[in-house]
């Protein structure tokens, strides 16, 4: 690898005291209009009670200075800073930033994943250093370690549930494991995750840690969580969200986007694009809040594989389920993006009875459709591609072979985006690496003949003894392997 790694140059972590948000009551309101609720009282919560999910009723202000605070330095300081913009001032925790610097510490560059400059134009966004070794370690350790905070300052206890296509699992078990406030519960589609995705949270042998294997996709995993979230089992559990759905985490994401586009805008003088590897709509939804507050971002471009539902909106205006195909991607083998109701709560003018209809027609007649002028509104921000898997493959070998680098074939869906919109491009564009090679070492040995190496931390997976039980895909039979491993005591 050639490239130009830009933490070479980057400031060492420093706390700012003089960054102070703006002092207003920033609430969150349900993207179905019910509840107006402060960060502490939505950090531990999945849904809203109307079944919504949570955005700020309005974008905090933020000046000069504070930009300069929030594109510079290192990544936690960043996240804190976020955080306080968003209200973390409504929790009881003396500084935040701290509490996010101490999650950090097992990381292997705890200052900020890496920022890559491959050629001319184009740059990657190393997600994959972290201890699951997928994007989503970077929020998920310290959202477990703020919610571990929170519940020790309150003395209580709660249930993490968690769906998963692979990524967010594996992230969740090794964050929330051994904690002695916490349990965890993680749903994944049987089939559905690599090898490598399902080791990582089989084989943890954290007593506080429930692995089911459900017998249904992804999309029935995340709606068995979204349903019990409304269950009166919920209040008797504290069951506590930590996927993407949960605000907090996207929160703590969003400062990788400021991070990112502060340090190449600052080399290059150009706004930046971001090519982003998508399922669920979090990650990049990150992204558009970065945008929203001033960071120097131009374009969120969209990749979806073979399960491109996000790629037929933008061509159709018609958001519409297909059946969900296994693919070598298989953390973006999803038909419902739940994420992306946030974004359908913006381009409907934050009109909550507006989205609630548009989510009751597709879960009733599976599909709903965007006017011209919602069409437009999204196009704004956001395109979106689709990459099939032979395109995923000439991505992962044009990488290995023209730049001696091997990719995920996730972020080979990026990389094929950008092979189509290079010569169009007048802005920098990053490529957002979301996981290491080595957790789809198949399909990669497959496109380009080279086995990735596991890094030494992981090897272990393979190995060790997995648990784990497997369950309907019904409420009814996840709730009963729930309640027998609390009663395990």
């Amino acid at each position: 690898m050639t490239g130009r790694n830009l933490l070479e140059s980057d400031p060492a972590p420093q706390h700012h005291p003089t960054f102070n948000p703006e002092h207003f009551l920033l609430n969150y309101i349900s993207t179905r209009g019910g509840e107006s609720l402060n960060l502490a009282q939505i950090i531990t919560r999945g849904t809203a009670n109307d079944g919504g999910l949570f955005v700020p009723q309005q974008w905090p202000t933020v000046n000069a200075r504070q930009l300069a605070e929030l594109t510079g330095g290192g990544y936690a300081d960043i996240a804190g800073r976020v955080l306080k913009l968003f209200g973390a001032d409504s929790l009881p925790i003396d500084d935040i930033t701290d509490v996010v610097a101490r999650a950090m510490q097992s990381f292997p560059e705890p200052v900020g994943p890496p920022v890559e400059q491959i050629t001319d134009g184009l740059w990657t966004l190393e997600l994959m250093h972290g201890p699951t070794l997928a994007f989503k370690d970077f929020a998920l350790a310290p959202l477990a370690e703020i919610i571990a905070t929170l519940l020790g300052h309150q003395n209580r206890q709660a249930t993490v549930l968690c769906a998963t296509s692979g990524d967010t699992g594996a992230a969740t078990v090794s964050a929330f494991a051994n904690r002695e406030n916490l349990r965890a519960v993680v749903l994944f589609p049987e089939g559905g995750v690599s090898d490598f995705q399902r080791r990582q949270m089989t084989t943890i042998g954290a007593d506080n840690v429930l692995a089911l294997s459900v017998r249904g996709d992804f999309d029935a995993c995340q709606h068995m969580v979204k349903a019990l979230y409304q269950t009166e089992a919920a209040n008797i559990h504290g069951y506590t969200a930590v996927n993407s759905i949960n605000m907090v985490r996207i929160l703590l994401q969003t400062a990788y986007y400021f991070r990112t586009s502060g340090l190449i805008n600052s080399k290059s003088g150009k706004p930046v694009n971001f090519i982003v590897p998508t399922g669920n709509f979090g990650n990049i939804y990150a992204a558009y809040i970065a945008k929203q507050l001033g960071a120097p971002i131009n374009q969120l471009i969209v990749t979806s594989n073979d399960n491109d539902v996000l790629p037929r909106l933008f061509e159709s205006s018609i958001m519409q389920c297909n059946t969900t195909v296994k693919t070598i991607s298989p953390s973006m083998d999803i038909q419902v993006s739940s994420n992306f109701e946030r974004l359908l709560w913006h381009i409907k003018n934050n009109n909550g009875a507006a989205v609630e209809a548009a989510q009751q027609s597709l879960e009733s007649n599976n599909k709903y459709v965007l006017s011209e002028a919602e069409m437009s509104s999204l196009k704004e921000n956001f395109s979106a591609m689709r990459c099939t898997e032979s395109d995923a493959n000439s991505a992962m070998q044009y990488m290995q072979n023209t730049h001696n680098k091997l990719i995920c074939p996730h972020t080979a869906t990026a990389v094929h985006a950008y092979l189509q919109l290079q010569a169009d491009s007048t802005a920098e564009t990053v490529v957002v690496e979301t996981a290491h090679p080595a957790k789809f070492s198949a399909a990669v040995e497959s496109a380009t003949g080279i086995k990735p190496e596991v890094p030494a931390h992981a090897s272990r997976l393979m190995q060790s003894d997995e648990i784990f039980q497997t369950v309907e895909a019904n409420i009814d039979s996840v709730q009963t392997s729930i309640d027998g491993f609390f009663a395990r005591g």
